[in-house]
């Protein structure tokens, strides 16, 4: 758990969280899963720190992957659905590809996670999937959608282009078919307006 409320913390505190997030951001471009005692090391703060703040490493990992999409700023949408996701699918993969090492150890994690609670028979707690901006910004660029076709239609696509969409997507196409970013946003892309041509030729 996170221990501590961030809108209290003494400044003293601030300025220590955010050395260790700019020290684990700068260890996950170099493009290494950091374990805490690297980040502490490189934020040169005793092993100790890290836990003073979160219960667990994969705690701080999710407090850091809600930091830098926090600061995400989605492109501009528009009238057009099919132009819109164009725009949010060749942002998108750009921030992944920008954070790819952090995104990838978020997804390490999330799979973790998902087996300790299989092997403790519980279902308790939320991935880092569900809470990822992915549906709400899938869900923004179709929202023209919505005059068009019915709001079962309309979530059936959100649903369908968010498996288009994400650090899943990029694992994928890019291990094992050797995409680049380019090659991954036209083909995604492509896919997309695929779904959405049937979606409205379906109402016609």
């Amino acid at each position: 758990m996170q221990l501590f409320d961030e809108d209290n913390l003494s400044p003293v505190r601030r300025r220590t969280l955010e050395r260790l997030t700019h020290a684990a951001l700068k260890l996950y471009q170099e493009n290494k899963f950091p374990s805490p005692e690297e980040i502490t090391r490189e934020a040169e703060y005793a092993k100790v720190t890290l836990r003073s703040y979160f219960s667990t490493h994969s705690e701080f990992v999710e407090y850091v992957v809600k930091r830098v999409i926090g600061a995400f700023e989605k492109p501009k949408m528009t009238a057009d659905p099919e132009e819109n996701i164009a725009r949010l699918l060749s942002w998108g993969y750009g921030e992944l590809f920008s954070h790819e090492a952090l995104m990838r150890d978020a997804m390490r994690i999330a799979q973790h996670r998902w087996q300790t609670r299989q092997e403790e028979g519980s279902h308790e707690g939320e991935s880092f999937l569900k809470k990822s901006n992915r549906r709400e910004a899938l869900a923004e660029a179709l929202a023209p959608l919505e005059s068009q076709l019915p709001p079962e239609k309309v979530q059936k696509l959100i649903m369908l282009m968010s498996v288009l969409y994400g650090t899943e997507a990029l694992t994928v196409l890019k291990d094992t078919f050797g995409m680049e970013q380019e090659e991954i946003v036209e083909l995604t892309t492509w896919g997309a307006k695929l779904m959405l041509h049937q979606a409205l030729q379906e109402e016609t």
